[in-house]
C-alpha cells in the first residue's frame, strides 16, 4: 500500500529542526578570512630542505622557447629540486598540485595519460608504470612540492639538460605540450618582472551558512524541429542552490519534449569539516530531502529516497574495503565515463533525475585513482580526479564513526507527475516505497583492530519490513587486509563473508567468498538473479601492469561465481585493459557469462569492445567504440565515432556516428556547430536516424546566472554557479593597510586566479573576479598569481588561497594588496681620522608610529637591504638593544619616503660612532664584606 505524502513532509520537517538544532555552531566558526597556522605543519621537515639561502634562478626553455627566466629551485645545480606547479603551469600542462595532500595528479599528451604522485603513500606512477622515488628527491612546501629534475622527466613527457654553470634548464618535449600549440599568445608574455615570493602560510576561507542566500542556477534551454506529428518540441533543464536555513539548498527540475515539468528533487546539506554539528556527536554531514541511506557490509546498500542522513566520519577520508557507489550530475546531451587506474570500468549517458550512477565498482589493495570523464555536446571535457586508499578500513584506538539514515525509499521529495519513474534501483530486488532505516558504527580497538555493527529496517514488496543486523570486524594478518561480517534478519536468514585484500609482486587481488542461509538477501551483490535464493557468492578481483615490448599495460580482471538453493548457478568474468599507442588511449573489454538455471539449458555470452580516443594536437577530440559478440554467434554489433573539432577558443565543430552493424541501413548521424561565450553555450545541431527517416533540427542554449553580491545582481555566465561553489575575489591597493577596501582605494587589475575551471582568468579593471564552477568537494585550493600585474612592488596575503565551496554559493575574498618599495641603507663607522669605513652586523631598523618595526643587519660591506617596506615616511634608527650595548649611536637619524610607485628609493647611507666606555668606579667594603 503507498504510503501517504506527508511522510515525506514530516521527515522535512525533522529535518528543519536537525538544522535548526546545528545552526548555533556558526557562530563558533572562525572568522572569514584566517591564516592557516597548521598549512605548514606536515610540510615543515620538507620546507627546511628548501633552504633559501640556496636558492637557484634557472632560465628554462622549451624546444627552444624561452619559459621563465627565473625559475627557482633548489638544492644541487646539477640535480635541482623543480617546482612542479610552476613548471607544468609553464608548460600549461593539465597537471594539479595539491601540496596540502602532497599529492599530484593529471593527464598528459593526446592519449591523455594519468600521473599520479602520491607521497603519503609513497607512490610515483605515469600511466601503468611506477617511478621510483625517494625522500631525497623531493621537498613540500605549503605552496608548492618540488621534484629533483632527473625524477621529473621519468614523469613527464620531457628530456631535461641542466647547466650548471649558466643556470640553464633545457628541455625536449618527447610529446607535443599545450603551450606548443600557442607560440603566438606565448610571444606576448611580459618580459618578466620579478614577483614577490608568495606567503608560505594559506588564506583559508570560510563561509559562515546563511538564513538565505539568492541561489545560483544553470539552465539548459532546448528548442527543436523534428519529423512526425509532433513536429515541435521544447525541454529545458535546471539545476538551482544556494544558502537557506543555515544549510546548503541543492534542487533540480527537468521537463519533458512538451516543456512540462516532469522530474524534481531537493537537498538541504550541511558540512562541517571539524565534525562541529549536533555538539558532543560531531556530526560532519547532514542531508534532508532527496538523499541515500548508508549501506552496511551486509545487507542493505545505500538507497535513494525522500528522508535525512547523517555521517561522522571526515569528509576527506575514503577508506573503504573493495566497493564503492559513484554518482554526480549529469546534464542532457552528456556522456560519462568511469577510469579505476587507467582501466575504462564503464560508461553511460543515462541520467535519473539529472544524475549518473556507478554501483558497485571493485578497487584494488593501496592507491586507486578513479576519474570520472564527462564529454559534453559542445565538445567539453571535464575530468574529476579521486584517490582512494584501500586497506583494512581500521580506525585508529579510540576513534569512533557513525553513520544513520532513514528514507522513503525510491520515492522523490517532490513527485511532479507520474512520469518521474523509480528513482535508481533495481525494482526486481527492492521495493517501490516504504520506510528503510540504516544504522553503522566503526570503532577502532587498536591499531591493527576495528569493528563494526549496523542495524536497519528494509521494507518488502508485500508491504512488511525486515530487521537486519551485522557484526563485523577489520584487521590485517601479515600485510594481508582482512574483513570478516556477519549477517542476520529478522526471517532467520543469516551470512557471513570473509574478504582478504593484497599486494604480491606487482599483483593487486581482492577476495571476498560469503555463505548464505534460509534467504538471506545481500543487497550489495550487483549481478544476480532477485528470483534465485542465493547460498554462496564468490568474487575475485585481481589487478596488474603487464610489460609487452616496453609498453606497460594496466589490466584488470573480475570472476564472480554465484550459486542458488535449487542447485542453478552462474559464473561471470570480465577483463579490461588500457594502454598508450602513441596519441591514442586504446581500452579494450571482455565480458563471458554463463547461466545455468535449472530446468533450463546453460546460456553462455561473449562479449567484448575496444574503445579509442585521442586529443590531437589539442585541437581534435576524436572517439570511437566498437562493440561486438563472440558467443553464441561472432558478430560485430555497434559502432560510434565521435569527433570534436576546436576551430578557436570559442567555436567548434561535432559531427558523430553510429552504425548498428548488423543492420547497416540503420546509421544515424549528428552535426553541431557550438559557440561558447562568457555568456554561455550555443549550440546548433542536425539529427537524422535513417533506421526510420527521422530528423531533428535543434538549438541549445546553455549558461548559468550567478549571483553578484558586490552589486546584489545576477551575472550571466557559463554553466557552474549553480551545481558548484563560486568566488568572488576583489583585489586592490591598500593604500592605508587597514586591508579593507576604501572609496579612493584603486582596484588591481591583471591579477590572475588560478585553480579554478576558467584558465588564464584575470581581475578586470575594477580589481574584481567573479569565477564560478569550484565544484563541491569538502576543500579547493587557488593560488594568486601576480605576473601581470602591472607593479608587482606589494606586499600581499598568503597567495594560496584555500576555500570550501558549496553549490549556488559566493565566496567573498578581500585582496589588499599594499604598495611597497626598496631601499639600500649602508651603515658606516666615522673614525677619528676622518675616514669612513662599513660597518657589518649592525641591526637597523625603519620605524614608524604605525605599525611595527621593520629591521635589517648589515652585510660585510656594512650594507642592509630592505625589501618589501610598505609606502610613506619612514624613520631610520639603530637597533636599541644593540646600540646601548655597544655604545652605538647615529650622527644623524635621516627620514625615508617610501613611494611604492615602482621606482627605485635614493640610497641612505648613514654614520655611527661609539662612545667611550664610562670610567670605572670601585666600592670599598668593610667589615669583611
Amino acid at each position: 500500500m503507498r504510503k501517504p505524502p506527508s511522510r515525506g513532509l514530516a521527515c522535512l520537517a525533522t529535518a528543519v529542526l536537525m538544522f535548526a538544532a546545528a545552526a548555533p555552531a556558526t557562530a563558533a566558526e572562525p572568522p572569514a578570512q584566517t591564516t592557516s597556522a597548521s598549512a605548514a605543519g606536515e610540510a615543515s621537515t620538507d620546507a627546511a630542505a628548501v633552504d633559501p639561502a640556496g636558492l637557484l634562478l634557472f632560465s628554462v626553455s622549451l624546444d627552444g622557447l624561452t619559459l621563465s627566466e627565473g625559475l627557482g629551485a633548489y638544492g644541487a645545480s646539477d640535480d635541482p629540486l623543480i617546482p612542479v606547479g610552476e613548471l607544468t603551469r609553464l608548460l600549461e600542462a593539465d597537471v594539479d598540485v595539491m601540496p596540502a595532500e602532497r599529492r599530484i595528479v593529471g593527464r598528459l599528451g593526446e592519449a591523455r595519460r594519468a600521473l599520479l604522485v602520491d607521497l603519503k603513500a609513497g607512490i610515483a606512477r605515469i600511466a601503468a608504470r611506477d617511478v621510483p622515488i625517494t625522500p631525497d628527491d623531493v621537498a613540500v612546501t605549503p605552496t608548492e612540492i618540488y621534484l629533483r629534475i632527473s625524477t621529473l622527466q621519468k614523469l613527464l613527457p620531457v628530456k631535461a639538460e641542466v647547466s650548471s654553470e649558466e643556470l640553464m634548464l633545457r628541455l625536449s618535449a618527447t610529446e607535443k605540450f599545450p603551450i606548443q600549440s600557442r607560440l603566438d599568445r606565448m610571444a606576448k608574455r611580459p618580459d618578466g618582472s620579478p614577483v614577490p615570493a608568495g606567503n608560505l602560510e594559506t588564506l583559508k576561507i570560510t563561509q559562515p551558512y546563511a538564513l538565505f542566500s539568492p541561489p545560483g542556477m544553470d539552465v539548459v534551454l532546448d528548442g527543436a524541429l523534428k519529423s512526425g506529428h509532433l513536429d515541435r518540441a521544447f525541454r529545458y533543464d535546471l539545476r538551482l542552490a544556494g544558502d537557506l536555513l543555515w544549510s546548503n539548498f541543492q534542487g533540480f527540475v527537468g521537463s519533458d519534449e512538451q516543456g512540462r515539468a516532469a522530474t524534481a528533487r531537493a537537498m538541504l546539506q550541511r558540512r562541517s569539516l571539524e565534525g562541529t554539528l549536533l555538539g558532543p556527536l560531531h556530526v560532519r554531514e547532514i542531508t534532508a530531502g532527496d538523499t541515500y541511506t548508508p549501506g552496511l557490509a551486509m545487507g542493505p546498500r545505500s538507497i535513494a529516497g525522500r528522508g535525512i542522513s547523517l555521517s561522522t566520519a571526515p569528509l576527506e577520508q575514503t577508506n573503504i574495503f573493495n566497493r564503492i557507489d559513484l554518482r554526480g550530475e549529469l546534464p542532457p546531451g552528456y556522456d560519462v565515463e568511469l577510469y579505476v587506474n587507467d582501466v575504462l570500468k564503464g560508461g553511460t549517458n543515462r541520467a535519473v533525475q539529472g544524475r549518473y550512477e556507478f554501483l558497485d565498482v571493485p578497487l584494488s589493495p593501496g592507491v586507486n585513482v578513479l576519474r570520472v570523464v564527462t564529454y559534453g555536446p559542445r565538445g567539453e571535457r571535464n575530468e574529476e580526479v579521486q584517490v582512494v586508499n584501500v586497506g583494512a578500513a581500521l580506525l585508529r584506538p579510540g576513534e569512533a564513526q557513525f553513520a544513520f539514515g532513514i528514507v522513503d525509499q525510491n520515492q522523490p521529495l517532490i513527485r511532479l507527475r507520474r512520469l518521474n519513474g523509480l528513482v535508481i534501483g533495481d525494482p526486481g530486488l527492492f521495493a517501490d516505497d516504504g520506510l528503510r532505516m540504516v544504522a553503522s558504527l566503526n570503532y577502532g580497538i587498536s591499531d591493527l583492530l576495528s569493528v563494526t555493527a549496523g542495524a536497519a529496517r528494509v521494507p518488502r514488496t508485500d508491504g512488511a519490513a525486515t530487521g537486519v543486523y551485522t557484526l563485523g570486524a577489520r584487521t590485517s594478518l601479515l600485510g594481508v587486509a582482512t574483513q570478516a561480517d556477519a549477517g542476520w534478519d529478522g526471517r532467520g536468514g543469516s551470512g557471513l563473508a570473509l574478504g582478504l585484500a593484497g599486494q604480491v609482486r606487482g599483483l593487486s587481488a581482492v577476495l571476498r567468498h560469503a555463505e548464505y542461509r534460509d534467504g538471506f538477501v545481500d543487497e550489495n551483490n550487483i549481478g544476480f538473479s532477485p528470483r534465485l535464493q542465493m547460498e554462496r557468492r564468490t568474487e575475485l578481483t585481481a589487478d596488474t601492469s603487464l610489460a609487452l615490448r616496453g609498453r606497460i599495460m594496466p589490466v584488470s580482471l573480475r570472476v564472480i561465481r554465484n550459486a542458488y538453493a535449487d542447485g542453478s548457478h552462474e559464473l561471470l568474468t570480465g577483463a579490461r585493459a588500457s594502454s598508450s599507442l602513441g596519441t591514442v588511449l586504446l581500452s579494450l573489454g571482455w565480458e563471458y557469462q554463463r547461466q545455468v538455471y535449472r530446468p533450463q539449458a546453460a546460456v553462455e555470452t561473449l562479449t567484448g569492445y575496444i574503445a579509442a580516443s585521442t586529443y590531437r594536437s589539442y585541437k581534435w577530440q576524436i572517439r570511437s567504440t566498437l562493440d561486438y559478440d563472440v558467443l553464441p554467434d561472432f558478430k560485430a554489433r555497434f559502432l560510434s565515432v565521435t569527433i570534436d573539432r576546436r576551430l578557436t577558443d570559442a567555436w567548434s565543430l561535432r559531427f558523430g556516428l553510429g552504425q548498428p552493424l548488423d543492420r547497416l541501413d540503420r546509421w544515424n548521424v549528428v552535426l553541431s556547430s557550438i559557440l561558447a561565450t562568457h555568456y554561455g553555450d550555443l549550440a546548433l545541431t542536425g539529427e537524422y536516424d535513417n533506421s526510420d527517416a527521422d530528423w531533428r533540427l535543434s538549438a541549445q542554449w546553455s549558461f548559468g546566472l550567478g549571483w553578484d553580491p558586490d552589486r546584489s545582481a545576477y551575472d550571466l555566465t557559463r554553466t557552474g554557479p549553480g551545481s558548484g561553489g563560486s568566488v568572488l575575489f576583489n583585489a586592490f591597493i591598500d593604500e592605508n593597510g587597514d586591508g579593507v577596501r576604501q572609496a579612493g582605494e584603486a582596484p588591481a587589475p591583471n591579477v590572475a586566479l588560478e585553480g579554478g575551471p576558467r584558465r588564464g582568468a584575470v581581475t578586470g579593471r575594477d580589481g574584481r573576479l567573479l569565477l564560478t564552477g569550484l565544484g563541491a568537494g569538502p576543500t579547493a585550493h587557488m593560488d594568486v598569481n601576480l605576473e601581470k600585474l602591472d607593479n608587482s612592488s606589494v606586499s600581499t596575503p598568503p597567495s594560496r588561497l584555500e576555500l570550501r565551496p558549496r553549490p549556488g554559493s559566493v565566496a567573498r575574498v578581500n585582496y589588499p594588496m599594499r604598495p611597497t618599495g626598496e631601499v639600500m641603507i649602508k651603515v658606516e663607522l666615522l673614525r677619528d681620522d676622518g675616514r669612513r669605513v662599513g660597518l657589518s652586523s649592525v641591526r637597523v631598523q625603519l620605524v614608524r608610529d604605525d605599525t611595527a618595526p621593520l629591521e635589517g643587519v648589515t652585510e660585510f660591506d656594512g650594507s642592509a637591504a630592505f625589501d618589501g617596506v610598505p609606502v610613506g615616511a619612514w624613520r631610520l634608527q639603530l637597533e636599541p638593544l644593540q646600540a646601548r650595548r655597544l655604545r652605538m649611536r647615529l650622527l644623524e637619524a635621516p627620514s625615508v619616503t617610501i613611494r611604492g610607485d615602482g621606482a627605485f628609493t635614493p640610497d641612505v647611507v648613514i654614520q655611527v660612532r661609539f662612545d667611550p666606555a664610562p670610567p670605572e668606579t670601585t666600592v670599598a667594603t668593610g667589615g669583611g664584606g
